[in-house]
């Protein structure tokens, strides 16, 4: 049976160890993750937690509605099947919330309310630096070679994470707001106490003019976040500090998730990294299509 529990009813213990041993085992629907960037969410659940689609829930106005949280790239319906459909699970999300929109993680599938295509970067690092860099592009080679000639060094003290948060502040308030800069930072300060996450930095002159920010789980490294500033960018830092994680032994046989992008421009830099494409799908309904829905179920 596939019900929906709220979330104080839900069982932490049995949602994590469903999600690990599922075939999207992803940092994102982990319990204590989904606890600091959702709001609040309830959950849709499979028998004894066979499977579960986390559901991140806002209310605005007294309106309930479902949406894809912030530094959350996917979710959907975690199992232990390929290529599950996961249409009886949106058919169980309940009235109350008026639409949904969520990204699904790569194994799922859905026959209808698809939004858009989205595509993600991934790189294995089973090879040494060397075999690596055989796969970049031509202009990925070039920014090394300037990085280079540049005397970027990784930095022996890399940013704190609210050294981090503070560049990043200055460097994203055009894109970014006050509450998804305190989100991330906190992300951040959790991961790393907890062993899960670690920061980069690299300069040219004194101070960190790169940083990256990944999150380490399963053996899957998520470039969460970074930044660069204008030093950063003229001396072409943020690709020396991408090669110099690929070239560290501890790494070695992980995945490496770029986190996306639809952005062609992101996109062209992943892919000149040597990164690999996988696609996976928004979904939506709106308040129209969910009684639409409704009432054809009930003829």
């Amino acid at each position: 049976m596939i019900y929906h529990i709220t979330h104080k009813n839900i069982n932490f213990e049995k949602w994590d160890r469903c999600v690990s041993d599922s075939i999207s085992d992803i940092i994102y629907a982990k319990s204590w993750y989904l606890n600091i960037v959702c709001e609040k969410w309830d959950a849709i659940v499979l028998n004894d937690y066979e499977a579960v689609m986390p559901l991140p829930k806002k209310n605005i106005l007294g309106l309930k509605y479902i949406t894809q949280p912030f530094l959350c790239q996917q979710l959907g319906v975690f199992h232990q099947q390929e290529n599950f459909c996961i249409d009886d699970f949106i058919a169980i999300i309940p009235k109350i919330f008026l639409r949904f929109t969520i990204n699904l993680n790569l194994n799922n599938t859905v026959s209808s309310s698809i939004l858009k295509k989205n595509v993600n970067y991934t790189l294995l690092l089973n090879k040494n630096i060397h075999d690596l860099r055989s796969n970049y592009s031509k202009s990925h080679l070039k920014n090394l070679r300037r990085a280079h000639i540049k005397k970027v060094s990784v930095s022996s003290v890399p940013d704190t994470p609210e050294e981090f948060s503070f560049n990043k502040r200055k460097l994203s308030s055009n894109f970014m707001s006050k509450k998804q800069l305190d989100i991330e930072l906190k992300i951040i300060n959790v991961l790393i106490g907890a062993g899960k996450g670690e920061i980069f930095s690299a300069k040219v002159t004194n101070d960190n003019c790169c940083s990256i920010f990944v999150a380490n789980e399963n053996k899957r490294l998520y470039l969460l976040s970074s930044y660069s500033n204008e030093e950063g960018r003229a001396n072409s830092v943020y690709f020396f500090l991408i090669d110099h994680i690929f070239s560290l032994k501890k790494f070695r046989g992980y995945i490496f998730d770029f986190e996306g992008s639809n952005i062609k421009g992101i996109a062209e830099r992943n892919k000149g990294f040597g990164a690999k494409p996988s696609n996976y799908v928004t979904i939506h309904q709106s308040l129209f299509k969910r009684c639409i829905n409704c009432i054809s179920k009930k003829q």
